[in-house]
């Protein structure tokens, strides 16, 4: 029995692996410079043979294919462990001159059937000379990635980008501060963003930089977007949004005296290159007077009215939900409650606002929600009339009016609203309007007695009259003591800094741990970064801005720090910035090791750095 099983199962995985189906796909740059040489790789899920390619004329194969193969073994939804292997052929193209050229889908044959990739179109353009000659010295073969001695104003700038530079009063865009970089950039400092006057903002969230391909002005970069707002103009004319400041670090090549570094190129450092962007104005125009409703209160978009009430048979005195729901896309969180007229005798509540909206590509969509609780105080057959809305459409360029539903609604007597009691006449029933004016005419009985005292006692000389003044003295008098003790602690700030820059660099320490054990490299580079800096700035009591890689090894040789000590920390400062842009495939690995030689560097140095003495 127990065979019969395996072999069913045996019968059952092949089955599952003659079926899947095969994928068989091609990649490669978009855009690539005249001379520069690019991978063309095609991927397949299972093993083949015969692959065939045609490479257009213009582009030039100078090797392949090198074929490689990757397995892999995961556990699926059902919590079975299943495999999977991947087998990639590499080729080596180089373009011959410039234009946009097609490469036709290959063919290969798996289980003696044919199939075939996607095609790919590649544009080569014309590029720059001096950038080919410097792809000799690049880390990889991506030519927009190299390291350099210089970095010109072309080579690395920002730029930024509006969806609209031309809008209504009321309609938002997206404004995306871009890096253009044709050297090897390895990370960012320090950053400074504009005011934005004129304008309202909402910064869209962000994750790491991540960086594509694309031909700018005849040139090829790589481009990463740093940051994105939505903004939104609060008056007409022409705004001008002022430049933005960002340091970028990249590598540059440093050349020894020596032959041998001659030979190799020389060694290559991280330097820091501050970088603006050119201001940029936004045209805004106002609202077309013509046809302009007068309860149109700024909204501007595409939008759609509904409405609903919870009940149309009430007793008075109960309450009923009016819902009016909008939805459609525009300035919605600036949308305002619409004003409902209802019957004399209805009385009604500030509506609950609930609002769904998202932005996505710089248009804000989704809906908003107004609940009105309405309570009716009289029994009869009533009509609710519609809900007047409007709004600018974009679409239309004019203003449209929207609409809402008319609703009867019938009440019934409330719960012993006109029933006599036993032994009485009959209970009136008030409107809300008498209600209001007796509570004008008659107040209520007061039941305490108020504040009265015995005649003949006075305050002077009294009890009372010499805690008055002897407290207030005391509470001063203290106020003094703790003022005094407060200032001197604040004197010895320094002292207090310095004796806690371990404990604090082991707490930040043991929050990259945790992002290590999650595979969180990219806050796990952070954290040991924030560690190392922020130890650095409380032992030796500086702020964090004044401190940089140039200027660290001064301070800490002044503080009493060995020579070896500083190369280690900065060994570690270097590792951390190269590995969150240059990610690793042994990355569980090396941030085990940058774990454990930051925590040695900051424990030693913590024994050599002298303390921060009051001043």
């Amino acid at each position: 029995m127990r065979l019969l099983f395996i072999l069913l199962l045996i019968i059952t995985g092949g089955a599952r692996g003659i079926a899947q189906e095969v994928t068989f796909t091609a990649s490669a740059h978009e855009v690539v410079e005249v001379g520069e040489r690019f991978n063309l790789v095609f991927t397949l899920n299972q093993r083949g043979e015969e692959l065939k390619i045609v490479v257009p004329e213009g582009l030039t194969s100078l090797a392949g294919p090198s074929p490689s193969m990757q397995s892999e073994t995961y556990l699926d939804s059902n919590g079975k462990m299943s495999s999977s292997t991947t087998y990639t052929y590499t080729y080596v193209l180089v373009a011959d001159q410039e234009g946009t050229f097609t490469i036709a889908p290959a063919t290969i044959r798996v289980g003696g059937k044919e199939y075939s990739s996607n095609k790919l179109t590649v544009k080569v353009v014309k590029g720059n000379a001096n950038a080919r000659q410097q792809r000799a010295y690049s880390r990889d073969d991506d030519a927009s990635r190299q390291t350099s001695s210089t970095a010109t104003d072309e080579d690395l700038f920002l730029r930024l980008e509006l969806g609209r530079s031309s809008l209504y009063l009321g309609e938002s865009f997206v404004a995306t501060l871009k890096v253009y970089t044709r050297v090897n950039l390895t990370g960012f400092g320090r950053y400074k963003a504009p005011s934005f006057a004129g304008f309202l903002t909402e910064e869209l969230p962000g994750g790491q930089v991540r960086f594509e391909r694309v031909d700018y002005n005849g040139r090829v970069y790589e481009v990463g977007t740093v940051a994105q707002w939505v903004l939104s103009p609060q008056h007409t004319g022409e705004i001008t949004i002022e430049p933005f400041e960002l340091d970028c670090r990249v590598l540059q090549r440093v050349t020894g005296s020596s032959s041998i570094d001659r030979f190799f190129g020389g060694s290559a450092r991280s330097i820091s290159l501050p970088r603006r962007s050119q201001p940029v104005k936004v045209s805004v125009q106002a609202l077309p007077v013509a046809g302009k409703p007068s309860n149109f209160n700024g909204v501007v978009g595409n939008l759609t009215l509904s409405t609903s009430i919870s009940h149309d048979t009430i007793r008075a005195n109960d309450a009923l939900t009016y819902k009016v729901v909008f939805r459609g896309n525009g300035n919605l969180r600036l949308l305002e409650a619409p004003r409902i007229n209802l019957p004399h005798d209805f009385e009604v509540y500030d509506p609950k606002v609930t609002r769904n909206v998202q932005t996505n590509s710089g248009i804000t969509s989704g809906t908003v929600t107004f609940e009105y609780v309405v309570i009716p105080r009289y029994a009869g057959d009533y009509t609710l009339p519609p809900v007047s809305y409007s709004y600018f459409n974009l679409l239309s360029r004019d203003y449209k009016m929207l609409a809402g539903a008319t609703y009867n609604v019938h009440v019934l007597k409330g719960v012993g609203s006109d029933s006599p009691g036993a032994g009485t006449t009959a209970i009136q029933s008030f409107k809300k309007e008498d209600v209001r004016v007796l509570g004008e005419d008659i107040h209520y009985i007061k039941t305490n007695g108020g504040l009265f005292k015995p005649k003949g006692v006075h305050f002077f000389r009294s009890t009372t009259y010499w805690l008055s003044l002897i407290v207030p003295f005391v509470a001063c008098v203290v106020g003094m003591l703790l003022n005094r003790r407060r200032i001197k602690a604040r004197a010895d700030l320094a002292r207090v800094k310095s004796k806690t820059a371990n404990k604090m660099a082991r707490k930040r320490l043991k929050a990259a741990a945790g992002a290590m054990a999650a595979g969180d490299s990219g806050r796990f580079y952070q954290e040991v970064l924030t560690a190392a800096w922020g130890y650095v700035s409380y032992k030796l009591n500086l702020p964090a801005s004044v401190l940089n890689r140039d200027n660290i090894s001064e301070h800490l040789g002044r503080r009493g720090a060995s020579g070896e000590m500083i190369l280690h920390f900065i060994e570690v400062l270097d590792q951390c910035e190269y590995a969150r842009y240059a990610p690793d495939s042994n990355a569980g690995e090396e941030m085990e090791k940058l774990y454990n030689a930051a925590m040695t560097i900051i424990t030693r140095l913590n024994g050599q750095l002298t303390e921060v003495t009051k001043k």
